[in-house]
């Protein structure tokens, strides 16, 4: 008895729908690369990082912060409210500046 015949997978995400032929190496402009991480995606990176540090380090020591009101409320506070506090610190606007894309005055 012979195994029954399995369809080709599907192909991945950003690549042709047609498979490259045997032995061909994909060129670069074919290939799927990631984006590039910005300062943002580093400082985004950061904060929830510390978020969970902070929290874990704190709840340690206070049994009542394992909570799942707590826990959510420290997230979002520690991860919106820094910048805020920051951005307050220096006189800058909190909410984002509304206008059209690319234009600044």
């Amino acid at each position: 008895m012979s195994e029954p015949t399995r369809p080709a997978p599907p192909p991945l995400p950003g690549s042709p729908n047609q498979p490259p032929p045997l032995g061909a190496e994909p060129t670069a402009r074919k290939r799927f690369t990631p984006r590039r991480f910005t300062g943002a995606n580093y400082i985004d990176f950061f904060l929830y990082a510390s978020a969970a540090i902070t929290y874990v380090s704190l709840s340690i020591y206070n049994k009542w912060l394992l909570d799942w009101i707590v826990g959510p409320v420290w997230l979002f506070a520690w991860v919106w409210g820094l910048p805020a506090l920051y951005k307050l610190m220096r006189r800058q606007p909190i909410r984002p500046q509304r206008g059209p894309v690319g234009e600044r005055e």
